[in-house]
């Protein structure tokens, strides 16, 4: 257990906390595991179809604060269609799937692919994002 909780991934977690609110993100969305409560709340600021910002705030664990800290880190200025790509890369990393093409920084999880229960916390951040960009109805400031 000592091992899933190591400096890189507490690091993360401290950046989550820590984080800036976007003043005027262009989408929203959140998302729940319905197994042990987290919630990752996730706002973007996507400008001609890049990302320009990212922020998220969680109420969760640390495991779930470090995803959503790897996912403000790794998320900006990428196009926007990367997000589902990195969420699904992520995934099937985390499951075994060695193949799967993920972010070097990405690496730092390898110690939670052994907990299969623990996968959703990393990922949840990822999934919110993928929400709030498909999902126009909960775009911010639109009719």
């Amino acid at each position: 257990m000592d091992q899933l909780y190591q400096d890189r991934i507490l690091a993360y977690a401290r950046a989550i906390r820590m984080a800036d609110s976007l003043a005027a993100p262009s989408h929203q969305a959140s998302v729940s595991n319905p197994t042990c409560g987290d919630r990752a709340d996730v706002t973007l600021l996507i400008e001609n179809e890049v990302i320009a910002g990212a922020s998220a705030k969680v109420r969760g664990c640390a495991l779930c604060e470090a995803g959503a800290g790897l996912f403000i880190n790794l998320v900006p200025q990428r196009p926007q269609q990367d997000l589902a790509r990195m969420r699904d890369s992520l995934t099937a990393w985390l499951a075994g799937d060695d193949s799967a093409d993920i972010d070097e920084e990405m690496n730092t999880f390898a110690p939670v692919r052994a907990i299969k229960n623990r996968h959703k916390c990393v990922t949840l951040a990822f999934e919110a994002a993928v929400k709030a960009a498909a999902d126009q109805g909960q775009s911010v400031g639109t009719d």
